[in-house]
């Protein structure tokens, strides 16, 4: 075998163990990764129109149950 060839096996072993390492490790959250999304993307101008869109979403949910004379109340 050639150095070639070598450095070419250790090198899909070692992308073999990385994957073997990465499907055995603990799933990360829904937040935790959206968080990591933002922080490494650089995206964090989204943080509040995400949060306006979700308050919008829980309001909208809320009033369609029996909290809604509490909300009529906010207004």
């Amino acid at each position: 075998m050639t150095t070639e060839e070598q450095n070419n096996e250790q090198e899909e072993n070692s992308q073999e163990n990385n994957f073997l390492a990465d499907a055995e490790a603990s799933q990360v959250g829904l937040v935790a990764e959206f968080v990591d999304f933002l922080k490494y993307n650089k995206k964090w101008w989204m943080t509040p129109i995400l949060l306006v869109l979700a308050l919008i979403a829980v309001l909208v949910v809320i009033s369609a149950t029996g909290g809604a004379p509490f909300i009529y109340a906010l207004f």
